[in-house]
């Protein structure tokens, strides 16, 4: 494990106790954060990195939306046609994904939770809907720990088919003392070149990087951002 692309909160030893504490605490953030949404909610225009990552992939492809929150993502891959499985650890979250796919989804839309660690992510790409699957993160990885990012990967490494596309998008170290809009919660900052070698190792071959600033602008904030795309070999 590598120092540097630890949050603070994962510099300390934090005792097993407190770190299941904290995880429930990152999981009641983001249902309160949903459940204040709720009413308000309304099909918003896609990140920019769905809209680069679907010009990137086979039109026809499942894709997987881990961390799918508000789903503003999953529903833009359904309008334009391809079979899309949201998860997210968000109970509030993806009972509102749910209840919108009866006014904005296709039939190949569905939602599911996971905390990455109960099998659902291997379950998905076992009943994989389409010859092609795209894993599809945005935002994501840096909002987990590193434990639950070694989950994933593993979940990947055993449930991905050779040519399958895993596409990332998360806050770099370069990231960690910018302006953010966000009410304060966990983060992590990663390091590309050692998530690289890490995917690597299993099994993962690198497409396509970048990192930089003007890939997930936000009102004031401008995000460092390393962007990747990964196909899954023999």
């Amino acid at each position: 494990m590598s120092f540097n692309s630890l949050a603070i909160e994962e510099i300390l030893m934090i005792p097993k106790p407190a770190q299941q504490a904290r995880s429930d605490g990152r999981r009641d953030f983001w249902n309160q954060f949903y459940e204040s949404s709720a009413e308000s909610w309304e099909l918003s225009l896609p990140s920019q990195f769905a809209a680069f990552v679907a010009n990137e992939i086979d039109r026809k492809a499942h894709v997987v939306d881990i961390g799918c929150g508000n789903a503003r993502d999953s529903f833009f891959f359904s309008r334009h046609g391809f079979l899309v499985t949201g998860l997210d650890a968000s109970e509030v979250a993806v009972a509102s994904a749910r209840e919108h796919t009866k006014t904005q989804g296709g039939d190949g839309l569905e939602f599911a939770i996971t905390n990455l660690k109960d099998g659902m992510v291997q379950q998905v790409l076992s009943n994989r809907r389409a010859k092609a699957v795209c894993i599809y993160a945005r935002f994501f990885l840096h909002a987990i720990t590193d434990d639950e990012e070694d989950s994933l990967i593993d979940a990947l490494h055993e449930g991905c088919q050779p040519g399958d596309i895993v596409a990332f998008e998360y806050r770099t170290l370069a990231d960690r003392d910018t302006t953010k809009v966000a009410p304060p919660h966990f983060r992590r900052y990663l390091c590309a070149a050692e998530l690289d070698e890490k995917m690597k190792q299993f099994q993962f071959t690198k497409r396509y990087g970048v990192e930089g600033v003007g890939f997930a602008k936000y009102k004031a904030e401008d995000a460092i951002v390393a962007r990747a795309i990964y196909e899954k070999g023999l």
